[in-house]
């Protein structure tokens, strides 16, 4: 199974993800982990999370190759990064968790979280206009991390994971 937490900033997936990958015992591959680890002096261009998407995208399929399953997170608010992820996924069960949240709210944990040590070119009116744009595919699960708690929202993802692995 690839159980893939995308949405915009601060709409919780990275948070919803490590807790899944914890309860679940699985490895979490992050677009923005992989992009720190292999360019960690490059500026964050579009060309520098392409070189993070292609090598996030190959430790997961060198996963499912090996039997395992494994966990995204990253936006995917690029057609061409769902794209590539459709083409990894052929075969196996992919799993959509899609965070939502409004753009006031993001904007407000972005300014209790701080300066993003990752995305320096974050602003809070980037954040807003990022929220306010993305493209939603509603593939899979949609989850409201602003009116549900992360438990509630855990609960929901794992009773999507238990539904999809039974049918």
């Amino acid at each position: 199974m690839l159980i893939v937490f995308a949405g915009p900033p601060c709409a919780g997936k990275s948070t919803l993800a490590a807790e899944v990958a914890r309860r679940r015992n699985l490895p979490l591959l992050s677009m923005d982990a992989t992009r720190r680890r292999i360019l960690p002096a490059a500026a964050h261009t579009r060309a520098d999370r392409q070189v993070a998407y292609r090598a996030m995208h190959f430790a997961a399929e060198l996963l499912l190759g090996a039997g395992s399953s494994a966990i995204l997170d990253a936006p995917y608010g690029h057609q061409e990064d769902r794209d590539e992820l459709a083409r990894i996924a052929a075969g196996v069960d992919l799993r959509l968790i899609e965070c939502q949240v409004s753009p006031e709210t993001a904007v407000r944990r972005f300014r209790e979280r701080g300066p993003d040590a990752v995305r320096l070119d974050l602003t809070e009116e980037l954040v807003r206009q990022m929220v306010r744009d993305f493209p939603y595919t509603r593939a899979g699960l949609v989850v409201d991390t602003e009116t549900h708690s992360q438990r509630e929202c855990v609960e929901r993802i794992e009773r999507y994971l238990r539904r999809s692995a039974d049918s």
